[in-house]
């Protein structure tokens, strides 16, 4: 067993890593979103309601909180319409090309209206929430270490892709991550995805 984790083409070894998710996940100044984005309540059920919405300003993603607060309720209809494909206890580790397009699909809404203040990593933490174990959190740290770390990176730039197409590409390459790491074979079951550490 190697002693580096690797997420996309970044690599920390296993004891940083271990570090880094105890200081996290104990949160002793309060500046982090464990508990609050995981403890938040939002609206019950498997689909996304209004009250979900708000989760997205307590991972830090709250520029323009009121724009981008009425710019995902107008995706509401349409990303509950692709959610309902998705059930609650799918996961990315064990999912198949079928359900990868699936998801691809939910984050596709982009691609049919994006709203003003409205990205893939808002869009992540408001979808996370009603299928942790299937779609992962994203932000410019996920983007950094799947996209732009690594000779070469697991997921190659592309400019003129979709955001459908480039979930096509970026859920298989986290889907490796997962499960051809020993640290995280002991984790299957539980909602570890979405954890990240990139430097």
């Amino acid at each position: 067993m190697t002693n580096l984790l690797r997420v996309g083409g970044a690599t920390i070894e296993h004891g940083k890593a271990l570090e880094f998710a105890e200081k996290y996940l104990a949160n002793k100044e309060g500046t982090w979103a464990y508990p609050a984005y995981d403890g938040y309540p939002g609206h019950p059920g498997r689909e996304i309601g209004r009250a979900d919405l708000l989760a997205v300003a307590l991972l830090n993603a709250h520029q323009a909180p009121i724009e981008s607060y009425y710019g995902l309720e107008s995706l509401i209809d349409d990303v509950n319409e692709r959610l309902e494909a998705l059930t609650s206890d799918e996961r990315l580790e064990t999912a198949d090309q079928p359900l990868i397009d699936r998801v691809a699909r939910l984050f596709g809404v982009l691609d049919k209206r994006r709203p003003k203040h409205v990205s893939l990593t808002k869009l992540s933490k408001v979808l996370h929430r009603k299928r942790p174990g299937l779609i992962p959190l994203y932000d410019k740290n996920i983007r950094r270490c799947y996209v732009e770390l690594g000779s070469p990176p697991p997921v190659l730039a592309d400019p003129e892709r979709s955001w459908e197409d480039y979930a096509k590409v970026l859920l298989p390459a986290i889907q490796h991550d997962l499960t051809s790491q020993l640290i995280c074979r002991s984790c299957l079951g539980s909602s570890v995805i979405g954890v990240a550490v990139c430097s």
